[in-house]
């Protein structure tokens, strides 16, 4: 098991990808434009969301990569 800190902005982005998940799963279909303002109201709950830069470096650091998570540390 791997244990490692996000910051309060990779802790939201997080969360907001779990609950676009959840939504997916709920409606039996990938991505509703619909939905984009609320995946994005959660993403920046405590500032500004994670840039792409951001996002692809938080991936990796969840998939395991030390180097992206040194970044962080």
């Amino acid at each position: 098991m791997q244990n490692f800190t996000v910051t309060d902005r990779e802790r939201d982005t997080v969360l907001a990808a779990l609950r676009y998940y959840q939504f997916y799963r709920m409606q039996g279909h990938p991505f509703d434009p619909r939905q984009d303002h609320l995946i994005d109201t959660i993403a920046a709950h405590t500032g500004q969301a994670l840039d792409l830069t951001e996002i692809d470096d938080l991936c990796a650091g969840l998939a395991g990569n030390p180097h992206a998570l040194a970044v962080n540390a």
